[in-house]
């Protein structure tokens, strides 16, 4: 997990340093993220998996031990929220994109608009980079659970 941060931040910064006319703020939109949030979050707690989504961080621990049936409630949970992630990152993108083709005005923010409309994709697979060692980590535990029994 601290690897995948580690990347997700050195991808940016190299992105920033590649292209000296971007900085920073360019690739921060906190309504962006928020939407994200708004489309993923609820479905999180109405399902009542936050439990299983906190046990699927915590099979990054080596020492963390659990039952088979909790193991496989982590990876569903984990999977489902991968693709809760993508479809929100999809439908945060279109809406944005909506909005820019209906923004009244002269066009000259055109392009500016376009790359905040796009940026859901960005932090929708950021985030997906985020929940996929949680995935392999399930995986891989419930192979080795598999392999005791």
């Amino acid at each position: 997990m601290i690897m995948e941060i580690i990347c997700i931040i050195a991808s940016m910064v190299l992105f920033i340093i590649a292209y000296p006319g971007v900085n920073l703020a360019m690739l921060v939109d906190a309504p962006t993220l928020v939407c994200i949030l708004a489309l993923t979050v609820p479905v999180l707690l109405h399902r009542g998996v936050s439990k299983d989504l906190g046990r699927a961080f915590r099979l990054l621990k080596k020492s963390y031990t659990c039952s088979f049936s909790e193991l496989r409630n982590a990876l569903d949970v984990v999977e489902m929220m991968q693709k809760q992630v993508i479809y929100a990152g999809g439908i945060v993108t279109v809406q944005g994109i909506l909005m820019t083709l209906v923004w009244p005005g002269d066009g000259t923010l055109l392009r500016r608009n376009f790359a905040v409309a796009l940026l859901p994709v960005v932090y929708a697979a950021a985030l997906e980079m985020l929940l996929l060692p949680l995935q392999l980590e399930a995986k891989r535990r419930i192979i080795n659970y598999m392999e005791k029994e």
